[in-house]
């Protein structure tokens, strides 16, 4: 009970609590209160509306009530437009809705008093009078602008006014009608007004845990955004909603696994200042980071000047092998534009290797205490990696294995090149790998030890090999 007690009073304590709301969670909740306000000031004016219209259908206006009546809901009209107003997004101030509590407050006793002297009646009698059922609609307008404190505010305000104005001319002891006097003495009053005191606490509580529901509704949508910073889009809704101990079980499933490199990288950061480094490596990761995830993929890592993407976790589809084949073609026709870019700006330009497989994976989270690290292991990552390490030897910018151009099928679209058997560092059995038509890198000059001289015309392939379909290939 204590605890409880404890947990509704910090979610009556909005500005103590406010301090430890993240800065980038105040602006959404300020939006939210505004919409609120907007809402809450239209169903005043509706409500006002059909009960005038109600009140005309009655013929309430008519006789000798016609002013008293007319000017109530001038009155009450003139709140309602003032809320419309001063709730639209430049006037609106956060002193708005207690000011209108209050004023609303000040028009419903207003009419009580006004209505006891038009009526002729004792201020005891008061609650009586059909104005004070208009307090819970009130409270429940309050209600409606996410705000305990001010649900709290509104009650006591009603409770307290109605209890100075009804004390002023208590019922006398013996009334016309037997026991009518005895319905509004103070015993009943007091009554009445705890009654108004119970709905307010109980509307304010509920406030309360709508409100605290929303503050983390909040702070986890920021979560989730925060971790696509980090974390690849199609990654972050199983890593907010899924328990770490299941992450941590992983699971095999088969995926896509493509590496690329920069080739000459350490030899071009040697002569680079670290700033510069950092923005090569940077629009070279942007580039990567386009391409991989414009075909379904997502990005595991970045090691340097080293990126792996996955393709298929965290659901395996039948295109993964499809769409890693064209994120490497994505991929190398972004470094195509990119080195455009730079030798137009009289700088050097880029090479890359890229190698794509097609295997069995585990995919989970590894690491122990605070460190974790979602990622994707296994065999078929290491041969993915050794396939891109021959780039540097075949030729070839970007080589595929047999089993990822097995699962592409179809898809395939363009030749490929087959290979002679090859021994991947790490594996016994040799693998079939094929090289994809216009992804030849030109023989290094012998004359002038340089990439891309016409001396190349006259050298022959360091592989040569028969051109097949992909079709075929299979």
């Amino acid at each position: 009970m204590p605890r409880a007690a404890g947990s509704v009073w910090l979610r009556f304590r909005p500005r103590q609590a406010g301090h430890t709301l993240p800065d980038e969670v105040r602006p959404v909740l300020a939006a939210a209160d505004l919409a609120a306000e907007q809402t809450a000031a239209r169903v005043r004016l509706a409500a006002l509306l059909v009960i005038g219209l109600l009140l005309a259908a009655l013929g309430s206006l008519s006789g000798v009530y016609r002013v008293h009546i007319a000017v109530i809901f001038a009155l009450n009209a003139g709140v309602s437009v003032a809320a419309i107003v001063l709730a639209r997004p430049g006037m609106f101030r956060s002193w708005v809705p207690w000011a209108l509590a209050t004023l609303d407050v000040a028009v419903v006793v207003g009419i009580m008093i006004y209505g006891d002297l038009n009526e002729r009646m004792l201020t005891s009698y008061t609650p009586g009078l059909v104005v004070s059922w208009a307090i819970f609609v009130l409270l429940g307008l309050s209600a409606m602008r996410f705000k305990p404190a001010l649900v709290l505010y509104l009650g006591g305000l009603f409770v307290c006014s109605i209890a100075l104005v009804t004390g002023f001319h208590p019922a006398p002891a013996v009334s016309t009608g037997a026991d009518f006097a005895r319905l509004f003495d103070i015993e009943h009053n007091a009554v009445r007004l705890s009654l108004i005191a119970l709905t307010a606490c109980v509307l304010a509580v509920t406030v309360g845990r709508a409100r605290g529901t929303l503050v983390e509704a909040v702070i986890a949508t920021r979560r989730s955004a925060n971790l696509s910073r980090y974390f690849a889009p199609g990654l972050v809704p199983l890593l907010a909603d899924a328990e770490v101990e299941v992450l941590k079980r992983g699971r095999r499933q088969p995926a896509a696994i493509l590496f690329a490199d920069i080739r000459g990288f350490t030899a071009m950061s040697e002569q680079l200042e670290p700033a510069a480094i950092a923005e090569f490596l940077g629009s070279f990761r942007l580039r990567a980071t386009r391409a991989i995830e414009r075909h379904g993929g997502i990005v595991d890592k970045f090691v340097g000047d080293d990126v792996m993407g996955v393709f298929g976790v965290p659901i395996a589809t039948s295109a993964d092998a499809a769409n890693a084949l064209a994120a490497g073609r994505a991929l190398m026709a972004e470094i195509d534009a990119w080195n455009r870019k730079r030798r137009s700006a009289g700088r050097r330009t880029v090479s890359i290797g890229v190698g794509i497989h097609y295997g069995e994976v585990f995919a989970g989270v590894i690491g122990d205490g605070e460190r974790l690290e979602f990622t994707v292991i296994g065999d078929a990552v290491n041969t993915a990696r050794r396939i891109e390490e021959l780039t540097k030897t075949t030729g070839w910018a970007m080589l595929v294995s047999a089993e990822l151009t097995a699962m592409a099928g179809p898809s395939l679209d363009h030749d490929l090149h087959a290979l002679p058997a090859l021994n991947l560092r790490g594996r016994k059995e040799p693998a079939r790998l094929f090289g994809l038509d216009g992804f030849k890198l030109p023989r290094r000059c012998p004359e002038c030890k340089s990439n891309g001289h016409p001396h190349d015309a006259r050298s022959q392939p360091l592989i040569k090999s028969d051109v097949i379909l992909a079709r075929s290939a299979r």
